[in-house]
């Protein structure tokens, strides 16, 4: 008797198991934010000094961004050219360069590293570099940000004097302007 009555405990235990299982409604992991979450400003507010670093980073970005359009490939005899990958004329380095600056911008920046010359098909580039400051080289710590920044538009001085401007477009920020003092 023992035995049937510990094999209809555990088949008990089983069905009760199962059941509970079974009759859990399932978590609806994509629910909306409550409206009391949704309502209030500070959930999504963003602190000035986030704001100011995604200006730095895009700006360190966009900077990056030139180096491999203008100085990563190089022809055969070792010249500095368009990178092949990204473009091969004039307008498609503004394309490609209008994603991380403002049109003015993107127009020096091709004007300053597009030569005339060729070399294995592709255009020749200007090794010298337009930043008076490589922003890769540098942190936080090494750069001012000015205290007139806004939600739209980021301003800061690096140690030795070069002022950056960017500006967000399509909710990220671009570089408008390079200055050295």
């Amino acid at each position: 008797m023992t035995l049937k009555q510990t094999a209809a405990g555990v088949i008990l235990l089983t069905m009760m198991v199962t059941g509970a299982a079974c009759s859990s409604a399932p978590k609806n992991t994509a629910t909306s934010p409550s409206p009391s979450a949704a309502a209030s400003p500070q959930a999504t507010a963003e602190t000035q000094d986030t704001i100011n670093m995604k200006g730095y980073i895009g700006a360190r970005i966009s900077q990056e961004k030139v180096g491999f359009l203008f100085g990563e490939a190089k022809s055969k005899d070792g010249k500095l050219i368009l990178n092949p990958i990204a473009a091969d004329s004039k307008e498609k380095a503004v394309k490609f360069l209008s994603s991380y600056f403002d049109a003015a911008m993107a127009d020096k920046l091709a004007a300053h590293y597009l030569t005339e010359q060729q070399a294995d098909g592709a255009i020749v580039t200007n090794p010298t570099s337009f930043f008076p400051t490589n922003l890769l080289d540098t942190t936080k710590a090494d750069v001012t940000f000015d205290t007139a920044n806004t939600a739209d538009q980021v301003k800061f001085t690096t140690k030795d004097g070069a002022t950056y401007t960017t500006k967000k477009v399509n909710d990220k920020f671009v570089i408008s302007d390079v200055a050295k003092k």
